[in-house]
């Protein structure tokens, strides 16, 4: 007999990164009431502020170490990575054999949109791997966060009045990351396998667009400012981004401005019963957090 617990048990990746903090939040309420043991990896288990209910566990991706631990005894793994690392594929590879060695049934893996298009990327190259080693998965491919207007572009609304970027006049589908944490609830906790779910908001919107939306909620005076790529480059640069982010992030408004981003999924409706966040609603309700 198996000493595993009835309750399906989940580990949650980047636990307080932007879906991750957003897949617990929807987990939460099923780990109270009993019906899925949820944990979330944390380099610091006692310092971390999680949702009730939700177990915290040491987890380090730069000391493996801490991955058996963390992984023993779990059914379904949320394989959520930090963005920019030269070494994505390799790492990934080996966490996705520790989970298989672990007894991992079921992944979860953020994605993103496109990548079925390009071989060479490292996300269709984990979801490969994942495909070929794993009886259940589920790739979710999100398109560009509305989140991302408050975390890389916040200061610069804030300081600057503006959103700085050069994705010229292209449509993107933005997604709320409650939306994405919500989807991924879902694909961990149920029976679906073997399909990559792509998920968007519920319009297409150019930056301009985002822009007079941020301004009405905020109050405030939000202009879209279309850089070339060139200085796009540059500002990255001068950030101190790595030059694997630079690229990912050149190719990405790329894309963009070439148009490849302004498709829509219904597939959050599918999911969940009730349509994505309007990204009005989305700003209205995160106001304040524009306001210098």
């Amino acid at each position: 007999m198996s000493d595993r617990p009835s309750a399906r048990t989940i580990l949650v990746l980047s636990a307080t990164g932007t879906t991750g903090s957003a897949t617990l939040a929807a987990l939460a309420p099923a780990a109270l009431a009993g019906e899925v043991v949820v944990r979330a990896a944390s380099r610091d288990p006692g310092a971390a502020k999680l949702p009730a209910g939700v177990q915290a566990v040491r987890f380090d991706l730069d000391d493996r170490a801490t991955w058996g631990p963390a992984l023993a005894g779990v059914d379904a793994l949320y394989l959520a990575l930090p963005p920019f690392r030269a070494d994505e594929v390799s790492v990934a590879t080996a966490l996705l054999d520790a989970a298989r060695q672990a007894g991992v049934r079921r992944v979860v893996k953020l994605s993103a949109m496109g990548v079925d298009q390009d071989p060479q990327s490292g996300h269709r190259q984990v979801e490969l791997r994942i495909e070929a080693t794993f009886p259940e998965w589920i790739h979710l491919r999100p398109t560009f966060f509305m989140e991302n207007f408050l975390t890389f572009y916040g200061h610069g609304i804030r300081h600057d009045g503006g959103i700085f970027l050069p994705a010229g006049a292209g449509r993107t589908g933005f997604v709320a990351a409650d939306d994405i944490g919500a989807v991924a609830a879902v694909a961990l906790r149920g029976d679906d396998r073997g399909q990559a779910w792509e998920l968007t908001g519920p319009q297409a919107l150019d930056h301009a667009e985002v822009a007079a939306i941020i301004a009405r909620a905020s109050g405030r005076p939000v202009a879209y400012v279309d850089l070339s790529p060139e200085d796009h480059v540059a500002g990255m640069r001068a950030f101190g981004m790595p030059e694997v982010g630079v690229a990912t992030m050149s190719a990405l408004y790329g894309m963009v401005r070439a148009g490849w981003t302004a498709g829509l999924s219904d597939r959050v409706t599918q999911v969940l019963g009730r349509p994505p966040v309007a990204f009005a609603d989305w700003a209205q309700e995160r106001a304040a957090a524009w306001q210098a």
